[in-house]
């Protein structure tokens, strides 16, 4: 755990508000560092940010959970919960988690811009040594994880 860090605090603070605020649950450190979302069991999406730190935001979750997530942020019945409002949701997720990521990592006041959220399709791209993880868990014991990466953004973490 790198609680110390800022780049690691300010996601870490971003995706707990915002799952707080739009999920209504809380997301904390995941237990097992080294657990990963099966790949048929994985819903993802990402948005580069294009200024003044290029680099790329991704976020995974369970489609289960998201599905539930889709149910309870739209109130629909499970049989009403389509592909395009679970994708709707992972990408206001991420929308958002980007943007307080940014606020909270930049000066104050200071201007970014970043790209709209794109559905992933199959597994996780593969990440080089420029990328840096989180591995998260909701309230509901529902992981999430993300990644950055692009050496600009991953070098707000020196």
């Amino acid at each position: 755990m790198i609680e110390h860090n800022p780049l690691y605090q300010a996601m870490k603070d971003a995706v707990s508000q915002t799952f707080e605020n739009m999920a209504f649950t809380e997301v904390i450190e995941h237990f097992d560092q080294d657990y990963q979302i099966p790949e048929d069991q994985l819903a993802w999406t990402s948005l580069v940010v294009k200024d003044p730190v290029p680099g790329e935001i991704f976020m995974a979750v369970n489609k289960d959970a998201l599905k539930e997530l889709a149910g309870s942020m739209f109130l629909l019945d499970e049989d009403e919960i389509t592909a395009d409002k679970m994708s709707d949701i992972l990408h206001e997720l991420l929308n958002t988690v980007a943007g307080l990521f940014m606020t909270k990592l930049l000066a104050e006041n200071q201007a970014f811009q970043i790209g709209l959220p794109v559905t992933g399709e199959g597994p996780l791209p593969e990440f080089d040594g420029d990328s840096v993880s989180w591995k998260l868990i909701t309230g509901d014991e529902q992981p999430v994880q993300l990644f950055i990466t692009g050496a600009p953004l991953v070098a707000l973490n020196d």
